[in-house]
């Protein structure tokens, strides 16, 4: 991953050739495009579906929802919708656009509560019945809005009530565990929920109390009470989980430690890629830096897929709780898991880039090459969904969302050549980005090990 040192003082020094190349990509110089006459493809043969299933979201949390907490869970969102007349008439509620609303809050509601028999992990589970509680207090909250009958600040505890809960809940955390790796990978994803209310969702957010328009009120409630879902939900699987421990240990130390060590490793490689003198490590270095030159033509798909991936990589360094410089998260289960995370993207844009520099442009030589990729990506996945490292199987859940998007443009009616071409490329990085992530998980347990 250390290949590559201060590109920009590199890429100041070398000769015009290579200033050439990178003036042909940048749009500067007449230079011809990739798709200015691209390979031919025969789109009608690319296949629309294929055998190779996408692994479900892998389980992380080894405990689960007992029965009768799931009934409650569901018993809250039937007890907020109570209130709401069904079937909602004309009659009753003569405004189209707010019982409209109304009408699609519950059923979002109802849709997004898991079914008895539902194989949902735990983490799963508690995001949608958080969902689901959303959308009732929503409907709810704007039904109150428009009527007589309710207020909507009474639908759900208050948001500086819920603030406080969510902060007690996030400060308990993490908790003891069978040990360091495995407590990161659980108490991770829960003080995330925490930490994402307290800093993205509450903090700013609108008070149903001060809101006139009612659809914007019932907004307002229904983001209270989904944080609260998830205060509820951390609470029982962090008790549960700490009292299935036969031989518990406090990690919040190690895990700490850790954080720290692989923010440094993701401190220097930024450092290498910005060159000196730049002010936050988390702006984006451009998909300039990861390459001393480019060895495809303008635009090719793995030109695209690298530029792209540059922007998603950074965008997740800039808005997430990561180690970097003077910064320390407070929370070490989500910083350790959200460092490791921009870790395993760094070395998959590394390796992405070798390819560019290689001359690869990643454009399939057939219709069939497109099945093999995702099958390859598939298998990668796979792989690391099916762990027995927690962290691994933490990081497979923030990579196997990417093959919907793949998927449903090659099962789309209008396709094109170009379409299909990313959608390779896309699978290409897939695979290589979850081989990165079991390295970096392969890395972290050493690392606990020693």
């Amino acid at each position: 991953m250390t290949r590559r040192v201060t590109r920009r003082h590199a890429l100041a020094a070398v000769g015009a050739t290579a200033l050439g190349s990178l003036a042909g990509c940048s749009g500067v110089g007449s230079e011809p495009g990739f798709w200015d006459d691209p390979p031919s493809l025969d789109v009608d043969a690319v296949p629309r579906e294929f055998d190779d299933s996408v692994p479900a979201r892998p389980r992380i949390v080894p405990v689960g929802f007992e029965p009768e907490v799931a009934a409650a869970f569901a018993d809250r969102v039937d007890r907020l919708l109570g209130p709401i007349p069904d079937p909602l008439t004309a009659e009753r509620l003569p405004h189209g656009g707010f019982r409209e609303r109304i009408e699609s809050e519950r059923a979002a509601a109802r849709e997004a509560l898991p079914g008895a028999d539902e194989p949902l992990p735990p983490l799963g589970a508690a995001g949608r019945y958080a969902a689901a509680r959303d959308h009732a207090a929503t409907a709810v909250g704007t039904w109150a809005g428009v009527t007589v009958e309710g207020e909507p600040e009474a639908v759900a505890a208050d948001g500086g009530t819920v603030r406080g809960r969510a902060s007690g809940a996030l400060d308990a955390l993490p908790g003891p565990a069978a040990d360091p790796l495995a407590g990161t990978a659980v108490y991770g994803p829960i003080e995330r929920w925490y930490d994402e209310s307290l800093r993205r969702t509450l903090v700013g957010g609108g008070s149903p109390a001060d809101e006139a328009n009612p659809i914007r009120a019932g907004e307002a409630v229904g983001n209270v009470e989904r944080v609260q879902s998830y205060v509820e939900a951390g609470r029982y699987l962090r008790d549960r989980y700490a009292a299935s421990l036969a031989d518990p240990e406090p990690v919040a130390e190690p895990i700490r430690r850790e954080m720290n060590r692989l923010g440094r490793v993701v401190g220097d490689r930024l450092r290498e890629l910005h060159g000196e003198g730049v002010e936050d490590l988390r702006e984006s270095p451009g998909p300039e830096a990861f390459v001393d030159g480019r060895g495809v033509a303008t635009d090719a798909p793995s030109d695209s897929l690298l530029s792209s991936a540059v922007y998603r990589s950074f965008d997740g360094v800039w808005f997430d709780p990561v180690a970097l410089g003077d910064y320390e998260p407070d929370h070490p289960a989500t910083g350790l898991t959200r460092t490791a995370l921009v870790l395993t993207r760094l070395r998959a844009l590394d390796d992405i880039a070798a390819r560019v520099e290689a001359g690869e442009t990643m454009f399939p030589d057939g219709p069939d090459a497109i099945g093999a990729a995702r099958g390859a990506a598939v298998a990668s996945a796979s792989s690391l969904a099916d762990h027995e490292n927690p962290l691994a199987r933490w990081l497979a859940t923030q990579f196997l969302p990417l093959f919907a998007e793949q998927d449903e443009a090659l099962a789309a009616d209008e396709r094109s050549v170009r379409s299909a071409a990313e959608a390779y490329a896309e699978y290409r990085w897939i695979e290589t980005v979850t081989g990165e992530a079991e390295a970096v998980a392969a890395s972290v347990a050493s690392e606990f090990e020693s």
